[in-house]
């Protein structure tokens, strides 16, 4: 695909600005794992729910709270749609939760808004997933939740690992070697009965980088959190974009 050039004077989101709402007060796989899938012309605003320290109901109250004025600060730059990450925070308040986030922000915006969890499912459902081996840096209680959660759009879990490496360090995650997700991933995957394929969720941890492998080595499609909101994100603005090297889901 030629590439494409900016018109003279645009700014670096001249073809879409996605605003992208992170739940720690730090981010740095998000951004970096976006540009490596993102086409040209398309920037990435982001803003933080300042989340520190473990991860509880008090913490994804705190998150769910402070979205309105994420919300705010990102209007600002001029943004076209709304990402928010996380799956946590949305999953610990049950099925049909994104709906009433939607209806919170379009109190102050008609812009699209997707999340995290939702557009796992809808990445899973395109690619046909009905079974699938989650690979994750939360707990037990959380893969249950998660579990329930994606049931509900008609998605089986038949196996779920972390690789979390403890309750106190969770941050620690975001520099978990790739060659640890690619094996981990694997080995649910191959423990899982009838699985047809992979979901890697929580985005702080790095996980793009081993796609293309795992969908090679494992012969089944791949879903994570980074690339999923990158697929959701593009089309909420209007990108399509095929994308090579990060799964069959953007090439879908």
């Amino acid at each position: 695909m030629p590439l494409l050039e900016a018109p003279p004077g645009a700014t670096y989101g001249w073809r879409g600005r996605i605003g992208f709402i992170q739940p720690g007060a730090v981010a740095e796989n998000n951004p970096y794992e976006f540009y490596l899938m993102a086409p040209p012309g398309v920037t990435l605003v982001m803003t933080a729910l300042g989340h520190t320290g473990l991860l509880n109901q008090a913490a994804f109250d705190f998150m769910l709270a402070n979205i309105d004025e994420a919300v705010r600060r990102l209007l600002v730059r001029k943004i076209d749609a709304i990402v928010v990450a996380g799956v946590p925070h949305i999953a610990s308040k049950g099925w049909g939760y994104e709906d009433v986030i939607r209806q919170q922000v379009a109190m102050l915006t008609p812009l699209p808004l997707v999340t995290d969890l939702g557009l796992c499912i809808d990445a899973m459902t395109a690619l046909g997933l009905r079974r699938v081996a989650m690979l994750t840096p939360f707990d037990d209680p959380m893969h249950r939740l998660l579990s329930d959660y994606v049931g509900h759009a008609g998605i089986a879990v038949a196996g779920a690992k972390s690789i979390r490496p403890s309750e106190e360090l969770y941050e620690e995650i975001s520099f978990v070697p790739l060659a640890n997700v690619y094996r981990a991933a694997k080995e649910v995957f191959q423990a899982a009965p009838g699985a047809d394929g992979v979901w890697i969720t929580g985005a702080l941890m790095p996980t793009v980088g081993v796609i293309a492998a795992l969908e090679q080595d494992l012969g089944v499609p791949v879903v994570t959190s980074m690339q999923a909101m990158a697929w959701g994100g593009l089309r909420a603005v209007g990108v399509r974009d095929q994308v090579a090297g990060y799964g069959r889901l953007l090439t879908t």
